[in-house]
């Protein structure tokens, strides 16, 4: 008769542990479990939880500036505002029936748009010989989510990611890209593409650079070749002008009579025409005396 007391003993352990095991299981979750947030702006939080225990207590420890908490049964919401810190991770909590409690994180990480995008410019090219066109992404955050393409008008030259990088504040970013211009390549344009890309916690922010245009420098031959042709037609035009002074010079000595050689005077000319005027004409006779004759 005496061994049934710790068999009941026993059940009634075993029924105090199921309820308490069955009173402390439960979890705390966080909305949104991940944020990017503009440097300086906010963003809400909210702690939910599976407890059943009508008073259960919780709440959100952070070390950003709280402004505004909204709460119901089993969730807290707090408005974190001016948010300055790089990366955060408030905690969500909740206290279970007075003595256990659960705990969930949050990861906050506050970006930055480039301040800048700069392509530096480039000397007059000569072709065939190598140059590096180099652009510079200014003060952008985080920059493992940022991307930088070079751009030869519609044509992708080379594109760079940084995701090594360990930096959680603004940082600058050099790209550069070696380039050997080609004839047909004068008069296109370089550009430089800053792509920060916080998808899918947070926006696509993208912006680029001014446009830089390949110019092809002359090459020494060319410049000989434009220094002959300068020269060369003041030195036609001077050839011209000496022909036709020339050629104006031996039409008048053409004119002139030769040494020695008589000038015809008005005094021959008109004899010359009387003579003309006393002429018979045709099938007449010189003598007026034998005209007048029967």
């Amino acid at each position: 008769m005496a061994q049934p007391v710790p068999v009941l003993l026993w059940a009634w352990c075993a029924l105090t542990a199921l309820a308490g095991a069955a009173q402390g299981s439960f979890e705390v979750s966080v909305s949104p479990e991940a944020a990017m947030v503009e440097h300086g702006g906010s963003v809400w939080i909210n702690c939910s939880t599976t407890c059943r225990d009508p008073g259960a207590k919780g709440g959100v420890e952070t070390s950003l500036t709280k402004t505004n908490t909204k709460s119901g049964a089993g969730w807290e919401a707090v408005l974190l505002t001016n948010i300055k810190e790089w990366v955060s991770s408030p905690q969500c909590y909740f206290i279970c029936y007075g003595n256990t409690t659960a705990v969930a994180y949050a990861n906050i990480s506050a970006y930055q748009a480039p301040e800048r995008v700069v392509l530096e410019p480039l000397p007059e090219l000569e072709l065939g010989r190598a140059y590096n066109l180099t652009c510079r992404v200014l003060k952008v955050a985080p920059v493992t989510h940022l991307s930088v393409t070079l751009r030869q008008g519609g044509r992708t030259l080379h594109t760079e990611t940084f995701q090594s990088r360990t930096r959680t504040g603004p940082d600058d970013v050099t790209v550069t890209q070696e380039i050997t211009p080609r004839r047909w390549d004068h008069g296109q344009e370089i550009t430089c593409h800053a792509a920060l890309d916080l998808a899918p916690h947070g926006p696509l922010l993208q912006s680029s650079s001014s446009a830089v245009e390949l110019q092809e420098a002359e090459s020494p031959t060319a410049k000989i070749i434009a220094i002959s042709a300068i020269a060369t037609v003041p030195a036609m035009l001077l050839g011209i002008l000496a022909w036709g002074l020339a050629r104006r010079g031996r039409t008048r000595r053409a004119a002139r009579p030769e040494p020695g050689e008589a000038t015809p005077s008005r005094t021959d000319f008109e004899m010359v025409q009387a003579s003309a005027e006393d002429a018979p004409e045709e099938g007449g006779s010189l003598n007026s005396a034998e005209d007048a004759s029967p």
